[in-house]
């Protein structure tokens, strides 16, 4: 008998899926915390390597197409990378907030090649998007097609991953931020078999090159890479880069009392988590040697309350480094003194975000994942008031319970370098 041919059943609205309880505990709330930080976070600056600035092109297939006519989608950038500190306090002072920023030795470098792409070109590693003609006044989309970070000869990855540039206006000048979110997909030496992201922010350059913060965050739950000795401090050089300042952050939630709430459904299929954590300063450290690199993180003190509402779709499939689900947000950090006093007020969220599914070897069945994201500062209050820059995102979230290990960096264009305090010479 011939079978009668079964039209594809339509998924569920979310609207009408039960919601599931976020904050109920699978395994303990303390364990899945301490499952979470086991990573090795690497905080890193970029500044462009001035022998391969004259290889840098737009249109890296045919060098002699100036004006980009034939092509002028590409930009080709490498970078050296150097150790980099920011540890930010707050006071009752003039400022209210002083970052302390030191750029330090010469650890390795970073090579990637960028392509324009149309705004609806989706992450697909290995497929080279349709050309679009690079334009520092409009913001773009762009493919993160290759990058290789290298520390020496044996510990090196690569990653894949999509970005977007911002243009901005400071003080009459033209200032093109661009920001990347990025997969690990393949990794030697202490790299070798591991899975983590990578999210930078910073500026292209007038010679093409990329300037900037630049984050990796791989997980380590042998500790084969995070240092139980402590680390050798660093060895201060020279501003970062004038005008930009980076506030690097460290939050998680309290305790497991602070629960994590369902807010208006946005439509779309998608679902709207409202989730408070508290900011606190860090100072993220690693060194190079003969054994590789190793890192340490170092929790300071208490910043304030930041409260993220997250948007996804609840049904999609969890993310996989060929497919992973997107996500946005909207963020808001306030930034307090020891006594309580609010000084400033910085609001932004993540317009380009992905979010892949975590495994957890010694606690099997508990679902998370690791997640990252990019986006502009929409403004600020206080001592923030016109306040422009991006924010990037690179975390990692238990669900159920729902527990946070976020590394964010607010990065602030400063040009009077009101908020940096320059450590070194």
């Amino acid at each position: 008998m011939k079978k009668q041919a079964v039209s594809p059943q339509p998924l569920p609205d979310s609207s009408t899926v039960p919601l599931p309880d976020l904050n109920h505990e699978i395994y303990p709330y303390d364990l899945v915390q301490n499952i979470l930080d086991q990573t090795a976070n690497f905080s890193m600056f970029a500044v462009p390597d001035s022998s391969h600035s004259v290889d840098a092109s737009l249109t890296p297939e045919n060098p002699d197409d100036w004006y980009g006519l034939n092509g002028g989608y590409g930009l080709d950038w490498q970078s050296d990378l150097f150790r980099f500190e920011s540890v930010v306090s707050v006071d009752g002072g003039e400022n209210g907030v002083v970052v302390d920023q030191a750029l330090g030795e010469l650890t390795g470098n970073i090579h990637s090649r960028w392509f324009f792409s149309a705004a609806d070109h989706k992450w697909s590693p290995g497929k080279s998007p349709s050309p679009r003609i690079f334009d520092p006044w409009r913001s773009q989309q762009f493919v993160m097609q290759e990058c290789a970070i290298t520390f020496g000869d044996e510990h090196t990855c690569q990653c894949y991953g999509m970005g977007r540039t911002f243009p901005i206006n400071v003080g009459g000048r033209h200032v093109l931020l661009a920001g990347a979110v990025a997969n690990i997909t393949n990794g030697t030496g202490i790299f070798a078999g591991r899975e983590g992201t990578l999210v930078c922010t910073g500026t292209i350059t007038a010679d093409l090159g990329f300037r900037g913060n630049i984050n990796l965050r791989v997980r380590d739950a042998e500790r084969t890479i995070v240092s139980e000795d402590k680390l050798s401090p660093i060895k201060k050089s020279s501003e970062p880069d004038p005008g930009h300042t980076f506030i690097a952050l460290r939050l998680a939630k309290k305790d497991s009392s602070v629960q994590t709430t369902y807010g208006p459904p946005p439509g779309n299929d998608q679902v709207s988590l409202i989730t408070p954590s508290e900011m606190r300063s860090v100072r993220y450290s690693y060194t190079t040697g003969k054994s590789g690199p190793h890192t340490q993180m170092e929790i300071g003190k208490f910043l304030g309350p930041m409260e993220a509402t997250v948007f996804f779709n609840l049904l999609a499939p969890p993310g996989t480094a060929e497919a992973p689900a997107s996500f946005t947000t909207q963020e808001l950090y306030t930034f307090k003194t020891p006594k309580g006093e609010v000084v400033g007020t910085i609001s932004c969220g993540v317009v380009l975000g992905y979010s892949f599914a975590l495994k957890f070897p010694s606690a099997p069945g508990q679902p998370g994942m690791r997640f990252a994201g990019i986006g502009p500062i929409q403004g600020g209050t206080g001592i923030f008031a016109g306040a422009q820059g991006m924010l990037t995102v690179d975390s990692l979230i238990g669900i159920s319970p729902h527990a946070l290990s976020l590394m964010h960096v607010l990065h602030l264009v400063d040009p009077a370098g009101r908020f940096t305090r320059v450590v070194g010479g």
